[in-house]
């Protein structure tokens, strides 16, 4: 990595870290009975992944929770194929300031609403999606387990690294949460 490159993330964290001594957020544990709102955030979808991840929104749906997706693209444009998608977002490198920090209006309402879960479903580590996931003020935070110590739940996927198996996985671990 660039020195260049190297000081725009260190300012980055920095800043993350200045914003995040102000949250202020309840953890409570729930499962797919007990919320009633929860938010995606994925990034850089294949054409598998994302399919996954449209199919885990159908899924969320069976249990009447109010779903909203934000996906990070890792390019200067968002693909036609991934536009026009009710109840999914998506940011790109151009809504990113000079030390990678979000700055698009969408991305602000995400981390500003209160879900009851986030599914973080990124497989890749951007700093971008790091830092909404950890700024959002859900109550609960699943994800892969990473060095991010944004999640309340984090799921061990060395062994399958895809998207469909974090699935699988959040399924099932919040299946067995709170019964």
């Amino acid at each position: 990595m660039s020195t260049k490159k190297n000081i725009k993330c260190k300012i980055g964290r920095l800043n993350l870290r200045n914003r995040l001594r102000s949250l202020k957020r309840k953890v409570k544990v729930h499962n797919f009975n007990t919320a009633k709102t929860a938010g995606i955030i994925f990034n850089s979808p294949d054409e598998n992944s994302f399919e996954a991840i449209k199919q885990f929104l159908s899924y969320l749906s069976q249990f009447e929770l109010k779903v909203i997706a934000l996906g990070y693209i890792h390019s200067k444009k968002i693909p036609e194929t991934f536009l026009m998608r009710k109840g999914i977002n998506f940011y790109c490198k151009t809504d990113l300031n000079w030390y990678y920090k979000p700055k698009n209006e969408i991305v602000e309402q995400f981390i500003n609403q209160e879900f009851d879960i986030l599914f973080d479903l990124s497989i890749k580590d951007f700093f971008t999606v790091n830092y909404v996931g950890s700024l959002s003020k859900a109550t609960f935070k699943i994800g892969k387990q990473s060095d991010n110590a944004h999640l309340d739940l984090t799921i061990d996927i060395k062994e399958n690294k895809s998207v469909e198996y974090l699935i699988d996985q959040i399924k099932h671990y919040l299946n067995i949460i709170n019964n």
